[in-house]
């Protein structure tokens, strides 16, 4: 396997991902050793914002890969957006950061509540070139419960991120339902590890998540989600769903199992 990470907080000391320059270069050692050869950069952009833009983002992913340089993996720039109104002032003012300096922009929602405007949001996103990239669906309640509502969302353009980890049943057994369907009905294009540490804790591995898909929708899909459709995007390139999977519109949530 050779994975492309599109969700990891690897840089230190700016988000909740690792304190020390240390713990950061062990992440980078338990990717490369994992089967991950390209990893994107993804602190929260309000902790970029806090801590000098952009410009200091830039030079902190060159800093890294100077210094990593021998471990076999590649950092780059990206960030993770909440969703608010505000984030589209960000992507008027060209200052939102994609995926790679791509078109793909990483956004994320509130776990507990699916504000209104989300629909809205996104559209103004997509008005603006930009194709946004939804961190962690499975794990937000709402689409948990009617996961039709990522259904329309991917039928309206926007690439759909689940975590590894939620695969695996790390984030408990509602978000490894709620990914184990959306992968096989469909409405997931990439799998990322969303890693936060070197350790136990949320680690930025994919091989075990990427054997999980392959159970799910068979080696081709897991190549797609875990290298081809990551890939793509860091090339600013055309994503693509899985083939040959049930029809992409839910009409109710199957039930506990």
């Amino acid at each position: 396997m050779s994975a492309y990470d599109l969700h990891c907080h690897i840089l230190p000391a700016i988000d909740d991902g690792p304190e020390r320059a240390e713990e950061a270069f062990a992440m980078a050692q338990v990717a490369a050793t994992d089967g991950t050869s390209v990893v994107v950069a993804t602190p929260h952009a309000r902790q970029v914002a806090a801590h000098g833009g952009r410009r200091a983002l830039d030079q902190w992913v060159a800093d890294f890969n100077r210094t990593s340089r021998g471990l076999g993996i590649e950092v780059l720039v990206g960030a993770e957006h909440l969703l608010t109104m505000d984030l589209i002032d960000d992507v008027r003012r060209g200052i939102a950061i994609t995926l790679n300096n791509s078109r793909y922009l990483l956004v994320e929602i509130n776990f507990l509540q699916y504000p209104p405007y989300i629909s809205e949001a996104l559209f103004q996103i997509q008005v603006r070139g930009m194709v946004p990239v939804l961190a962690h669906p499975e794990r937000q309640a709402t689409i948990q419960k009617q996961p039709d509502i990522l259904a329309d969302l991917v039928e309206c353009g926007v690439v759909s991120q689940v975590t590894g980890g939620s695969l695996l049943g790390h984030f408990g057994p509602e978000a490894q339902r709620s990914a184990e369907y959306l992968v096989q009905h469909n409405l997931v294009h990439a799998i990322a590890s969303d890693g936060h540490s070197p350790g136990s804790y949320r680690p930025p591995v994919l091989f075990e998540a990427a054997r999980a898909v392959e159970d799910l929708v068979g080696m081709a899909g897991a190549r797609l989600l875990t290298e081809q459709n990551p890939q793509a995007i860091v090339s600013d390139g055309t994503v693509r769903l899985p083939e040959a999977q049930p029809a992409r519109r839910i009409l109710s949530w199957p039930g506990q199992r």
